[in-house]
């Protein structure tokens, strides 16, 4: 009777380890493969030429994974180009972009998303802009994009 009840520990000690090491090769499996989310912004849809006094609509997505937030987005301007490369760590004070608008600059929200403003230049010539979001402690800047605001 003793022999069996030992037999039957050691077989289901046997499987108890069997077990935690395949959940153990599964989980190491699962973080093999996981892909870190993308995490960036992109102009979707904005003028190349603008008539003097007329707004245009200008479209930005932010990629992320679906829990992330941003706290505010914008388009920055100037008429004055800055195509240097803006990395994660810089912040619009970073940027030489005097202008953009507040509509999402207070509040939660949700990504991805897609993001619209409606703005009107004040005089013509060559517009400067970048689409951009604040993710966490991250800065994400859009490639710098021009157009021309005809008199």
């Amino acid at each position: 009777m003793r022999s069996k009840i030992y037999l039957y520990i050691l077989i289901g000690l046997g499987a108890f380890f069997f077990l935690v090491y395949f959940n153990y090769f599964k989980a190491q499996l699962a973080i093999k493969n996981t892909r870190p989310s993308p995490l960036l912004i992109e102009l979707v849809s904005y003028p190349e030429s603008l008539p003097y006094g007329k707004e245009g609509t200008f479209l930005w997505h932010v990629q992320s994974s679906p829990d992330l937030f941003t706290s505010f987005s914008t388009i920055y301007w100037s008429y004055q180009a800055s195509p240097s490369a803006l990395t994660k760590l810089d912040s619009p004070q970073a940027a030489a972009y005097p202008f953009s608008l507040l509509d999402y600059s207070a509040g939660r929200y949700k990504l991805p998303n897609d993001f619209s403003l409606g703005i009107k230049f004040n005089k013509p010539g060559t517009i400067f802009f970048r689409a951009y979001a604040k993710v966490g402690n991250e800065h994400l800047w859009s490639e710098e994009k021009s157009l021309e605001v005809i008199k």
